[in-house]
């Protein structure tokens, strides 16, 4: 959804946003704003008013950085020109930027106590009270991509899909610096499992299904349906999802 009518740059010199697009998927805002930047440098006050994780996704010319202090740059040694940010509510962060034309981020706004009833996922809060300032995960990065894509042209896709992905990202976040080698590997569902997710699914080709109903019919939290569904057939809920449809539609063609 596009929106910039009301939404301002807090404290901004030489910068001024370009458009807005907000979308909400389990709970979670996702914001992609566009920016443009003048000559030189550029700033503005990006201080988040709840816990929020931001994506630098495109940048043409120059550097861009998150200052905890507008005047002291960043001690981060990434040079690369896609970052992620995590800041918690209230921490005093600034964009700036540095002979840059423009910037498109995305915003990802969390509510971590409802996450956790929501995924059903342990939040360590502690670990979300401490802020991270312009590092990389390429997986991250890549489901950060894809929701903004949704955000900015919505296609014709059900929310499972957001569901998911969104999903996928609080996970990834909340795992980032683990040895993924390491971790278990995940477990499959049931073949009662799969065969009502797989059913629930086919009955709502036209309505569409969320991550929540079929993690509710597999009595499973909607993490762990995502991981042990993607570990049984080998694609994420959506596009089985979208298998389905297409083979729904070719069958009543013919």
């Amino acid at each position: 959804m596009h929106e910039d009518s009301e939404f301002k740059l807090n404290s901004a010199h030489g910068v001024q946003l370009l458009r807005r697009d907000v979308r909400s998927w389990n709970g979670i805002t996702v914001s992609v704003i566009d920016i443009s930047c003048s000559p030189g440098r550029a700033w503005h006050d990006i201080s988040p008013p709840q816990d929020r994780m931001a994506i630098v996704l495109e940048q043409i010319a120059g550097r861009v950085e998150s200052r905890t202090k507008k005047d002291q740059p960043s001690q981060s040694n990434w040079l690369g020109p896609q970052y992620i940010d995590y800041a918690p509510a209230g921490m005093p962060v600034w964009g700036y930027t540095n002979n840059v034309r423009s910037v498109r981020g995305a915003d990802f706004a969390f509510d971590f106590p409802s996450l956790e009833s929501t995924l059903g996922e342990r939040i360590d809060l502690q670990q979300t009270g401490t802020p991270h300032l312009q590092f990389f995960d390429e997986r991250i990065i890549r489901i950060g991509s894809l929701l903004a894509a949704e955000c900015m042209r919505p296609r014709d896709l059900s929310d499972l899909y957001g569901d998911s992905l969104v999903a996928a990202l609080v996970i990834d976040f909340l795992r980032f610096g683990r040895d993924r080698t390491e971790e278990k590997k995940q477990g499959t569902l049931a073949p009662w499992q799969l065969h009502r997710a797989k059913e629930c699914m086919e009955a709502n080709l036209v309505t569409g299904v969320r991550l929540r109903d079929l993690a509710e019919i597999t009595r499973l939290s909607q993490s762990q349906f995502g991981r042990a569904f993607k570990a049984s057939t080998g694609l994420p809920p959506p596009s089985l999802a979208d298998e389905s449809s297409n083979y729904s539609g070719s069958t009543t063609s013919a």
